[in-house]
Order: structure tokens, then C-alpha cells, then sequence
């Protein structure tokens, strides 16, 4: 991937939780060094990177099917279908959002990934109106209650809070929408992402949160919070090039 501002702009919703646990099998070493694999795609703005990564979770799910690998697989595509939307491939994306429906029907048949599940119906709705923006009228109700769904089992779940956030930054005010509510939402993500203290070195959701707050706060005239947000994840991730090198720079211009 080519590592532009308009680009890197539209990946917003590409987002990445790693549910990386510490094990001396094989299959768990090598599905940590995939996840991280992506991450470091998403730190440079190599969406080749991400592909690999992507690839070797595929073979690591056909060699052993466990729910960890099918989960972040599963995260991966949801970052990757947002990437292709953004560039108004949906050719590509169509198919990849079938994989990613049957991969969250897969992850459904497990407890524990249960809120998870929840939140990536939320956003296989949202992906499909981005294939065909005239569904929004049948398709968002249906968000809306499926949001509903998942915050019924998920409440203490980040990921759940940020289909919240994403869902009142991007809905009209009539139907609850609200950039104040949004960014109240992601940083209740970010809370739940501390909450015990291990969030692990290759998160990708953890770290974009922090630039979706960031973006939001700066459409709402909040530069110094949007300051604030993109520093956090620059103290995170020193060698995030979107931030070090655009986002950063070009809100601190604001703020002079």
C-alpha cells in the first residue's frame, strides 16, 4: 500500500484486536508473529504487509481451527474490507465481506467471542451499506438494533463500544447521532482496553482507537484533544508513520 495522506485517511475503520495469549505450541508462536505482521503493516502503511499476515492466519486455520486464530483472522478482513470501501473498490470488497459473514457465523459458535460476534454483525451491516448507500434506509434500523444486541452482552467489551462510537459519530442527529457522544464512547473503549493493564504489544484496535478519537475530536474544533490523542498513540507507537509523519504535524499547525 502506498503511503499517502488520502489513503491512510480512509482507512478509519481499519482496526485490529489482537487476542494474542502467551504459549510455548508452535501454532500459538506462529500466530503471534502474523498478528504482528499486520501490525507493523498498519504502522508503515504496507497494506501488502497486511495481506501476508492476513495469508499465513488462513494457514494457520486450515492446519489447526482454533477460535483465537478464526478471531483475529476475522479482524484482520473486518480492517481489510475497510480499507478496500475507503477506495471505493467494491468489486473487491464484495467477496470479502461474504468471507467475513461466514467467518462471523464460524466465531459464533463460540461463548467466549460472543460480544465480538455481536460487534462484527454491527459492522457487516455497515459494510454493506457502504457497498449500496440507498440500503441505508432498510439496513440502518437493522444497525441500530443489532447495536442494541451487542450492548446488551458486550457493555464491558471495547470493541463493542467502538461500533457505539462509530455508530454515533456517522448517524444523523435525529436517529441519536452526536461527535460528543462518539468520542464519550471511544474513550470508554480505551478504558476497557487498560482495564487490566495487558494490552498486548501488537493491538492494532487499542492503537487506532486512539486515532479515531483524534479525528473526531478535531471535526469538533477540539485540537488541543486531538493533540492529546495522537500523542498518546505516538507514545504507544513511536514509529506510527501516519501519526509521526501527517496527522501530528498538521494538527499542531493548527494549534501555532
Amino acid at each position: 500500500m502506498e503511503r499517502t495522506n488520502n489513503k491512510m485517511r480512509r482507512i478509519t475503520t481499519v482496526l485490529l484486536l489482537m487476542t494474542l495469549t502467551l504459549s510455548t505450541g508452535s501454532v500459538m508462536a506462529q500466530a503471534d508473529r502474523s498478528g504482528c505482521t499486520i501490525y507493523r503493516g498498519y504502522i508503515t502503511g504496507n497494506m501488502e504487509m497486511w495481506k501476508k499476515g492476513m495469508q499465513e492466519l488462513q494457514e494457520q486455520l486450515r492446519n489447526d481451527p482454533k477460535a483465537s486464530t478464526l478471531y483475529t483472522l476475522a479482524e484482520a478482513r473486518y480492517g481489510y474490507i475497510g480499507y478496500l470501501l475507503g477506495r471505493n473498490e467494491k468489486d473487491v470488497a464484495r467477496p470479502q465481506i461474504e468471507t467475513f459473514e461466514s467467518e462471523i457465523e464460524q466465531l459464533g459458535r463460540f461463548p467466549e467471542y460472543r460480544a465480538e460476534t455481536e460487534a462484527f454483525r454491527v459492522a457487516l451491516l455497515g459494510f454493506r451499506m457502504g457497498l449500496n448507500p440507498a440500503r441505508a434506509v432498510t439496513l440502518g434500523p437493522k444497525a441500530l438494533k443489532q447495536l442494541e444486541t451487542a450492548m446488551d452482552v458486550g457493555k464491558n467489551s471495547a470493541v463493542v463500544w467502538i461500533e457505539k462510537a462509530n455508530s454515533e459519530a456517522h448517524m444523523p442527529a435525529f436517529a441519536g447521532g452526536s461527535k460528543e457522544k462518539a468520542a464519550a464512547s471511544f474513550r470508554e473503549a480505551l478504558r476497557l482496553f487498560e482495564a487490566d493493564g495487558s494490552v498486548s504489544p501488537c493491538n492494532w484496535r487499542y492503537l487506532n482507537t486512539m486515532v479515531l478519537l483524534g479525528q473526531l475530536l478535531e471535526k469538533t474544533g477540539d485540537n488541543s484533544g486531538a493533540r492529546d490523542a495522537y500523542r498518546m498513540a505516538l507514545k504507544r507507537a513511536p514509529d506510527f508513520q501516519w501519526v509521526r509523519d501527517e496527522l501530528l504535524p498538521e494538527i499542531e499547525k493548527k494549534l501555532k
